[in-house]
């Protein structure tokens, strides 16, 4: 699945609420830690240029969701 870029922002910001709110319903985990770490590889990975890096990093976030896994 490529992302188109007209749509790559609206889904990227879809996958970062929807880990906000996956941390937030933690209840074995530090939620203050995972929320952060979320906070912090977006941070990071806002500068990304090229759609292969943006589409691996999409499909990252999609599968911590997917699975139900902590970072």
């Amino acid at each position: 699945m490529t992302i188109p870029s007209l749509t790559s922002r609206r889904l990227i910001l879809r996958l970062y609420r929807d880990l906000r709110r996956y941390g937030s319903q933690l209840q074995f985990t530090d939620q203050e830690y995972f929320l952060q770490r979320v906070r912090r590889e977006f941070d990071q990975n806002r500068t990304l240029c090229d759609p292969k890096e943006i589409e691996f990093c999409y499909k990252r976030g999609r599968a911590l969701l997917d699975q139900a896994r902590v970072i």
